[in-house]
């Protein structure tokens, strides 16, 4: 009974034209690759994480290897 519930409210979803992907605004040149530099991780932040991982890692307190990890990031460029 349930399933039959399910699949009717599913159907009148689907001829409503509810759930579909609407089309993305297109995007100018300058806007996507902003928004590509700010998806791929930086050098420095590369560089942060690896001491990071070193500090956790290495059997050093969590709370210190955070605190050093986020002070870390906020020194690089933006």
């Amino acid at each position: 009974m349930r399933m039959a519930i399910i699949a009717g409210l599913m159907a009148v979803g689907v001829l409503a034209g509810c759930g579909g992907a609407e089309d993305a605004e297109p995007m100018s040149p300058e806007e996507a690759n902003r928004v590509v530099e700010m998806a791929v991780p930086s050098a420095c932040t590369d560089a942060c994480d690896a001491k990071y991982y070193q500090c956790y890692f290495g059997g050093g307190d969590p709370y210190y290897c955070n605190s050093y990890r986020a002070f870390c990031i906020s020194q690089c460029p933006p």
